[in-house]
């Protein structure tokens, strides 16, 4: 049998079977009864709820570490004002003696509390007390100067010395492991490097030294497991290299000469930082980027001195090299084969621009109008440099980003540097320019499935061709024959119309065709095109060319009116023959009709009738086609425009200029045909235009006659009308009365 569970009673205290203790009432059922005056009170008050005890509290105010912290700083920038207000307003009052146990008693004092503090584990304290006890350091040094202990040291020399004792005492508080000596040590030693160039004059071996121990310490660092020193170390180390490096390139670019680099040993500072660099790819693989590149750099720089053409040979081999190396060794896509490759490329580059620009002012003196036959020859004068390193650079560049980015480039990748290069190399010789052009074309017709290149290519060749006729029409053909073999593509399609119609425009000038007489085979070329290959982007450039042509040769009302016959008929042509494209015969039309009213008003006819009735006659009967294949399709949209247009110029004219005339006549006479003959068809359009037509034709006749009418008559016969109106307007409405009352009285 289990022993008895004993349990601790709440009103005495003592210990009794915890079965024997009395169990509190259960919390009463929530009850829906409305609160009120009587309603009945819980058992139990309910307590407000309360945190648990280890639940966390809201935070306020500052962190609790952050005060020790901000204590701790404040306690350390005090002692440090303190004592030097101490030296400032005391030093001349103590002795030698006194001044000693100061400033060594107070530097101790704070050095050897701090790593006091730092062993017992408050380390905020111990960074405090480290920082005053290095700037009580520092005060020493001064105050060891000003007693003249270390002798003549003043200005740079004091700072150079104090940075190194400095430095050295934040090393000897490594074992610590605090921060602060970390982040001074590094920060001292670099004081004393600015202070030394000042102090000893060699503005080369002073970052060079101050690199080498820079990188020391950081190692050091890394030996004892320091956290921070490492870094601040050799991110000072890496500033002192750059200014070494940085003021070696200087002096090597301002005596750049073999003599000037090696003999007066110019160069010695820049190769001093390569050799530093090269030392630390031991540990730090990408130094060795930065040594290639540096030794690069020194050995063009020797050929920079001449300029033009040794220059560009020497940036030129560098690339070279640069690239069998990196396509022969292991290392070929490492970043010590391509940084020095980059900066090779960077300077060919420049060089294939400074090329390319002057054989683009060299083709620019020849610029158009062009006059001038085929036999047109490039400029003698000599170029800046060679002019077949232009053909090397663009290979050497094509082969260098194919290393760099270690994958193979497209074969139109090379056509297009080739050429590029090439052209470039023949702009700057005294060639004939057709000799650029066919490079230039033979090139974009042989790439023609790579489209962008291709296209370019044929653009250039057309471009350069401008200043001859002969090779202008060359090129253009050649730009023709290349949209024909990708004419499935877009770009291609929408280019040929153009193409197409400056071939033919600068055929026909290389003929001695008049500009007149262009016009015309223009539009007859491109209706061809058109109509061989129906897509909208082609019809749309070929529209706009034709525009263009037909506005160049256009030299009065007469050939303006060619033009738009022309013009006219190859639309409608086109509208006939494509079935996609029945709307354009309503273009087709109206430039037909413009071509007629262009004539005739060239030729003093001021009759309305010539100019709408051929185009109404044309309307007509293109509605009674539509009549005839569609019999049940309403005669309103089909034949009311050709009537409008038949009828209502002729009316305008009657009613403004003639209106008793023959031609009166004539319309009053078709206006009735229009009438009987829509009535006898059963149309609703012939009716109701020579119904109306009519119908303001005859009150145009009556006009004459009703204002010599008297008012009384006028004046009766509105009587009249009104009052017939108002008679039949009552007798509906008794007619409605009537049927109102019978519909009330069914059941």
């Amino acid at each position: 049998m289990s022993p008895t569970a004993l349990a601790t009673c709440p009103t005495c205290g003592s210990h009794v079977p915890a079965a024997r203790l009395p169990h509190p009432p259960a919390p009463p059922a929530p009850s829906a009864a409305p609160a009120g005056p009587h309603a009945p009170l819980p058992a139990y008050p309910v307590p407000a709820p309360t945190a648990a005890p280890g639940s966390p509290r809201p935070r306020r105010g500052l962190p609790t570490p952050s005060v020790p912290a901000l204590l701790l700083g404040l306690g350390a920038l005090c002692l440090l004002v303190a004592a030097v207000a101490f030296l400032a307003v005391a030093w001349s009052a103590l002795g030698i003696g006194g001044r000693t146990a100061v400033l060594v008693g107070l530097t101790g004092a704070t050095a050897g509390l701090g790593v006091v503090l730092a062993r017992r584990g408050l380390r905020v304290a111990a960074e405090a007390l480290s920082t005053v006890s290095l700037g009580l350091l520092v005060l020493d040094v001064v105050g060891a100067a000003a007693a003249g202990w270390l002798g003549d040291a003043s200005g740079s020399g004091l700072v150079c010395v104090a940075g190194v004792v400095l430095a050295a005492a934040a090393l000897a508080w490594l074992p610590t492991g605090l921060a602060a000596p970390q982040v001074v040590a590094p920060l001292a030693l670099g004081v004393a490097a600015l202070a030394a160039v000042d102090a000893i004059g060699h503005p080369h071996l002073v970052p060079a030294a101050a690199t080498v121990v820079l990188a020391a310490v950081a190692g050091l660092g890394v030996l004892v497991g320091a956290r921070l020193l490492p870094w601040t170390a050799g991110s000072a180390a890496a500033l002192c290299w750059g200014w070494l490096a940085l003021g070696g390139l200087v002096e090597a670019a301002a005596y750049p000469s073999l003599a000037g680099l090696w003999l007066d040993r110019h160069a010695l500072p820049l190769a001093t930082a390569a050799a530093l660099l090269a030392a630390s790819a031991t540990g730090w693989r990408p130094a060795l980027a930065g040594t290639t590149t540096l030794l690069t750099l020194l050995a063009v720089l020797p050929a920079l001195d001449g300029g033009g053409t040794p220059a560009g040979s020497a940036v030129l081999a560098a690339l070279v090299a640069w690239t069998v190396v990196g396509l022969v060794s292991r290392v070929g896509t490492s970043v010590a084969v391509r940084l020095p490759l980059a900066v090779s490329a960077v300077g060919a580059g420049l060089l294939l621009v400074v090329l390319s620009v002057e054989a683009t002012a060299r083709l620019l003196l020849l610029a158009p109008p062009a006059t001038a036959g085929v036999a047109v020859r490039l400029p003698a004068e000599p170029a800046a440099s060679a002019p077949a390193l232009a053909i090397v650079a663009a290979l050497a560049l094509a082969a260098a980003y194919a290393v760099g980015s270690a994958r193979p480039l497209p074969l139109s990748v090379w056509l297009a540097a080739g050429v590029l290069g090439a052209t470039t190399t023949f702009a700057l010789l005294p060639v004939p320019l057709a000799v650029v052009v066919a490079l230039l074309a033979g090139a974009g017709l042989a790439a023609v499935r790579t489209h962008l290149v291709a296209g370019l290519l044929l653009l250039a060749a057309d471009v350069v061709a401008l200043p001859s006729e002969v090779l202008t029409t060359g090129a253009l053909a050649a730009l023709v024959a290349g949209c024909v073999l990708v004419l499935d593509r877009a770009v291609a399609a929408a280019v040929l119309p153009a193409a197409a119609a400056a071939f033919v425009w600068s055929a026909l000038a290389v003929l001695d065709v008049d500009t007149a007489h262009r016009g015309v085979p223009v539009l007859l070329v491109l209706a061809a095109v058109a109509l061989l290959r129906p897509r909208p982007e082609l019809e749309v450039v070929a529209a706009g060319a034709g525009a263009v042509a037909a506005l160049l040769a256009v030299t009065g009302p007469t050939s303006l009116a060619l033009h738009l016959t022309v013009a006219g008929a190859l639309v409608t042509t086109h509208a006939l023959l494509v079935a996609d494209r029945r709307a354009l015969g309503w273009l087709g039309g109206l430039l037909l009709a413009a071509a007629t009213w262009v004539r005739l008003a060239d030729l003093g006819v001021t009759a309305p009738e010539a100019y709408t009735l051929p185009s109404a006659t044309a309307l007509l009967l293109v509605g009674l086609a539509h009549l005839r294949r569609h019999p049940e399709a309403p005669t309103g949209p089909v034949l009311t425009p050709g009537l409008l247009l038949a009828t209502v110029p002729t009316l305008l004219w009657v009613l403004a200029v003639d209106p008793v005339s023959l031609r009166a006549a004539l319309l009053g006479a078709a206006c009735l045909a229009l009438v009987l003959g829509g009535t006898s068809l059963r149309w609703s359009a012939p009716v109701s235009v020579g119904w109306v037509v009519g119908a303001l034709l005859v009150l145009r006749e009556l006009a004459p006659y009703a204002a010599a009418t008297p008012q009384w008559i006028l004046i009766g016969v509105a009587g009249t009308a009104l009052t017939v109106v108002g008679v039949t307007w009552e007798r509906r409405l008794g007619e409605l009365r009537r049927a109102q009352a019978y519909v009330g009285r069914l059941r």
